[in-house]
């Protein structure tokens, strides 16, 4: 009878067990609810030992009711950094390097500590043709890092390409897209596993919406934006990833976008984030000499062809404190109500460097709900982690449940 007794006991154990199992393509549910911002600076100064400055901060929680605190730094190799994002799936950090104040054709790759958000050195990857990423996207379910490059590739012959090899025949372009397969396995110089080159536009963020709910399923649709000189226009591919794993070639020139988005009304979309839940997109804005917006578009997914867009809502304005917005990360969470801005003031009067907290129903002249300002540092990437269920009893943080205004 006690041998039935533990055999029952076993049986319930190990199905319990595996019920708990999760996709391997799935973030890991916190036990408590994480709100995780990580903010990439720019600035940089070598010292005797060659390394450079604090370019990484962590805050934590990022949705607290007080935005004021820095919870961890971290000295990273990039020269100056750049865009940063952040997988929770993956575990990983990827850092592209300013490439202004010194040269760094790089983007820096970190394991995380999820325990904790701390960072270790995993790798890196450099080439000469990373000349001015903005923006980074991973994606986890192909194991694909997408770095856009604002900057016409480089002239003549590059050292570190053989001048037979494929990703040399490109020719002139006025920027590109370059794509990493498997990018936590790099470690030194390494070429872009797939380039798809623009001639007569400047390539600026993307970011990946899978549209699939099913975990083996991969259908998504990818979002670029781009600026030439009469108009701003997101590219959209549909399952860009599936044409990319599936091709042996390095340069696409084949691939094309199924449909385009035209923004008359926008001028070069530095960022975009998209949330799920709320079906919102949004993109910062950063004309040159002028102050910068924050655009709100609604139902976003449902544009499914050729047409013109424009923002439901707008931040703009000397109250909003905006300058040259350079990226933005939102918190998807169900309830979730903030957006995060990495925003330079470059002389605009009543801007500010910082990273500005605003609600996700914000609109018009409105100030930020929150500015975090960093001494000496200036914010140009930020990447959210928030996982795990709101609390309704707010927990320290303010979790009035976000609803999308619609005109």
């Amino acid at each position: 009878m006690k041998i039935w007794s533990r055999l029952v006991l076993l049986a319930l154990a190990t199905t319990s067990m595996v019920g708990c199992l999760r996709d391997d393509d799935e973030p890991t549910l916190p036990s408590r609810p994480i709100s995780r911002l990580y903010i990439s600076t720019s600035e940089y100064q070598p010292t005797n030992n060659t390394q450079g400055l604090e370019n990484v901060y962590l805050v934590e929680p990022a949705d607290a009711e007080l935005f004021d605190t820095i919870s961890r730094r971290f000295r990273t190799n990039a020269l100056g950094g750049s865009a940063v994002v952040y997988s929770p799936e993956a575990q990983l950090l990827f850092q592209s390097g300013q490439n202004v104040r010194a040269v760094d054709n790089s983007i820096q790759v970190y394991s995380v500590d999820t325990l904790r958000g701390s960072l270790a050195q995993r790798g890196v990857i450099t080439s000469e043709l990373l000349t001015a990423v903005r923006s980074l996207v991973y994606h986890p379910n192909r194991d694909l890092l997408f770095a856009p490059n604002s900057a016409a590739a480089p002239t003549g012959t590059i050292p570190t390409i053989s001048p037979t090899s494929v990703m040399a025949q490109v020719g002139a372009t006025q920027s590109d897209l370059y794509v990493y397969r498997r990018p936590s396995s790099k470690n030194g110089i390494s070429l872009p596993t797939y380039r798809i080159p623009f001639t007569n536009r400047t390539v600026y963020a993307l970011f990946v919406h899978d549209l699939s709910i099913r975990p083996e399923e991969t259908r998504n649709r990818t979002y670029v934006s781009t600026y030439n000189s009469s108009s701003t226009d997101i590219l959209v591919y549909n399952e860009l990833t599936e044409k990319l794993v599936n091709s042996p070639d390095s340069v696409r020139r084949d691939i094309n976008p199924d449909f385009t988005l035209s923004v008359p009304t926008a001028r070069n979309l530095t960022s975009m984030a998209y949330s799920p839940t709320l079906d919102l997109m949004v993109a910062t804005e950063a004309p040159v000499g002028s102050p910068g917006r924050i655009l709100f578009f609604n139902e976003f997914s449902k544009h499914t062809g050729d047409s013109q867009i424009a923002p439901d809502r707008v931040i703009s304005g000397g109250q909003s404190q905006l300058g040259s917005p350079s990226s933005v990360s939102i918190d998807k969470r169900e309830g979730a109500q903030y957006i995060y801005v990495a925003n330079a003031s470059v002389d605009i009067s009543g801007a500010v460097s910082g990273v500005l907290r605003f609600n996700i129903n914000d609109e018009g002249g409105v100030a930020p709900n929150a500015v975090l300002q960093i001494a000496g540092r200036t914010p140009v990437g930020v990447s959210l982690d928030a996982r795990g269920t709101i609390p309704e009893d707010g927990g320290g943080s303010d979790t009035t449940r976000a609803t999308v205004r619609r005109r």
